[in-house]
């Protein structure tokens, strides 16, 4: 389970929760897909960002189009790790947020939240086979 916390520009704010293989998104309304937040700004592709559930932990996807946008996964320490067109990149406990950027504007800001739990190999050797955190484990630690 993974709860996101996001802000926009506009002053827009909200916290969704994640659980299993569903998804959060971000982008302009109008797809197959109906954005998890939707904007209706044209410079927006319509599945800017897809933050999801992997094997290894959670992943930010970037599929916002176009050289003016600027997708940041941000760790604790202030450096960021910036996305390409068509990339993911992996939360950590020290890297759980991530700006947006189109042009000088900060578009987006969102934070995720998510249980600890270990490397692959851990999880795999845990009673249970592997199964993830339980939904009071993610909330106890968002609480904290």
């Amino acid at each position: 389970m993974l709860i996101v916390k996001y802000r926009l520009s506009s002053g827009e704010s909200g916290e969704d929760v994640v659980v299993g293989d569903d998804k959060w998104s971000f982008g302009r309304g109008g797809g197959d897909d109906v954005p998890t937040v939707s904007v209706d700004d044209r410079r927006i592709s319509r599945t800017a960002l897809v933050i999801r559930d992997s094997g290894p932990g959670p992943v930010v996807f970037r599929g916002q189009r176009g050289e003016q946008a600027r997708v940041g996964l941000i760790s604790n320490d202030g450096s960021t790790a910036w996305l390409e067109e068509g990339t993911a990149g992996h939360f950590t406990n020290e890297a759980r947020r991530v700006e947006f950027y189109l042009g000088d504007e900060k578009v987006l800001t969102l934070e995720v939240d998510f249980a600890e739990r270990g490397s692959v190999v851990e999880r795999q050797q845990r009673p249970g086979g592997g199964a993830g955190p339980q939904a009071a484990d993610v909330a106890a630690q968002s609480e904290a």
